[in-house]
């Protein structure tokens, strides 16, 4: 299946926040920090407001990569 392009909705965020924290993680960002519930505000928060868009590259089902602006 070929890769295709789609705006991030609340429906692919609980994906899109696990592979926040992964870079986050990378990064340097402590594991004792539990980062999903300021992270699951932010981006609610930002998506509803229009300030926050992030595209995601999918094929299938799967998400292979993202690319946001804030």
């Amino acid at each position: 299946m070929a890769v295709q392009y789609k705006k991030l909705t609340e429906e692919e965020l609980d994906t899109f926040i696990e592979m926040r924290i992964c870079q986050l993680r990378e990064e340097g960002a402590k594991e004792d920090m539990d980062l999903r519930p300021a992270l699951m505000d932010y981006y609610k928060r930002h998506m509803s407001e229009g300030t926050f868009v992030s595209w995601l590259a999918v094929d299938g089902d799967k998400i292979v990569g993202k690319l946001f602006k804030i």
